[in-house]
């Protein structure tokens, strides 16, 4: 599972970890997602450039679905191809608020009308398989909380990789303390107790988007917040 380590994290990489991980590869077994070579993704990239981390929850179920990356969906070369991952739909949404400067709820726009302002080229945002790394080069660390699942079975890794998560965002925090948080769900903001240093965003899950929620995922300010740092529509020529 390890590959291509950037320096960034060999100070996390201990005998212990290592055994952890071990141990980990045996109790997953060989029907699992992501690929093994996209599991620990986020060890190649150089978390002291990192400015943001995205924190997900459980990888996607479905076969050759998941990437290693939080909320990326595999195999999709555009957002005019149908894809059923909402959350995402709802980031794209939420993106095109704030770069529209749309104030009121009712005017954000369907996932649907955003694809037909894609394709019009009168929203100027990365295909989605190119959208993930622009925003990784730009500095966005997209992790999981639970790195595998059994193909088909949703958070059935969970309790295997409990530990070890907790163990990678105490060092993340520690090693990168002004690293800024997007904590989308229940699931990602109860992982708030084991990061010790950051700025916080913290929402409803991007899957439900609701105007009866006061902490509505389309009401967060996480990206608007740090439009100045990082270019989310993907182009880094514009920040």
């Amino acid at each position: 599972m390890i590959q291509n380590v950037s320096l960034s994290w060999e100070g996390f990489l201990t005998k212990e970890i290592i055994e952890m991980l071990k141990n980990i590869e045996e109790k997953i077994g060989e029907n699992y997602t992501p690929s093994k070579d996209k599991i620990l993704r986020f060890l190649s990239t150089d978390l002291d450039s990192m400015k943001v981390c995205i924190l997900g929850q459980d990888v996607y179920y479905q076969p050759n679905v998941a990437t290693g990356r939080s909320f990326e969906v595999g195999g999709l070369n555009s957002w005019s191809t149908p894809f059923t991952q909402v959350s995402l739909k709802n980031i794209i949404r939420l993106i095109h608020k704030n770069y529209n400067n749309i104030t009121n709820y009712e005017d954000i726009k369907k996932f649907s009308e955003i694809v037909k302002e894609i394709e019009a080229n009168k929203f100027p945002i990365l295909p989605p398989n190119e959208y993930f790394s622009s925003l990784e080069q730009q500095g966005v660390l997209f992790l999981n909380s639970y790195f595998t699942c059994e193909i088909g079975k949703p958070n059935s890794h969970r309790n295997i990789w409990l530990q070890f998560s907790i163990k990678l965002l105490d060092y993340i925090s520690n090693r990168k303390s002004d690293l800024i948080w997007f904590l989308w769900g229940n699931e990602a903001i109860s992982k708030k107790q084991y990061i010790t240093n950051g700025k916080f965003y913290e929402s409803r899950h991007p899957m439900l988007c609701s105007k009866q929620y006061p902490n509505d995922f389309l009401k967060s300010n996480c990206f608007k917040d740090t439009m100045n740092i990082i270019n989310w529509l993907g182009l880094p020529s514009r920040c």
